[in-house]
């Protein structure tokens, strides 16, 4: 009877972790991590910018909100949230900007109200795509370190800000430019 027992443990634990790894399996937590290196390019970002106290709901609060304005089409281009590294603003802050880019907006001067917009030009990008579900997702910090390693490999320094770019079918990609 004792036996019986001890194989029924077996069996359910044996089920429970068939069943754990083919949920990180599903989720894309197999999924490799690669660092690409990319030709530089320019970018005009057109959105809002933020540095305040970091809360989630927040965040996602303004990631909807800026992704209904291009859904709209209020804003052209593709959803991006820029992080920039501010050491002035404490540990517990964030600075970020978001809204949407184009490799190439010509008209910046016909901004929607309550808009801004910045520029940026680099001559090597250094892109992550994140296909992983955000429980089996890597942390920004291991993504900023695979990136860092990368860009010593290459000779490279980055500049002080990432970009996100959030695509229409919920993935996202990565992106850190060189000096």
């Amino acid at each position: 009877m004792k036996r019986a027992k001890q194989l029924y443990l077996a069996i359910i634990i044996l089920c429970l972790l068939i069943i754990a790894w083919s949920t990180y399996y599903t989720l894309g937590g197999f999924d490799p991590v690669e660092v690409y290196v990319m030709k530089g390019a320019e970018r005009t970002v057109i959105g809002k910018e933020y540095i305040e106290k970091y809360r989630y709901s927040e965040f996602s609060q303004r990631i909807e909100e800026a992704k209904m304005e291009v859904d709209s089409g209020k804003l052209k281009g593709m959803l991006t949230v820029i992080f920039f590294q501010n050491d002035t603003i404490g540990s517990d802050s964030v600075h970020y900007f978001i809204g949407a880019s184009k490799e190439e907006i010509k008209d910046v001067l016909r901004l929607p109200a309550g808009y801004t917009y910045k520029e940026f030009k680099t001559d090597k990008i250094f892109k992550v795509f994140m296909t992983q579900h955000v429980l089996v997702r890597p942390t920004p910090e291991e993504v900023g370190e695979l990136v860092q390693i990368k860009a010593i490999e290459e000779g490279a320094v980055l500049q002080p800000f990432s970009f996100e770019l959030y695509y229409p079918d919920r993935s996202f990609s990565v992106e850190y430019w060189s000096r």
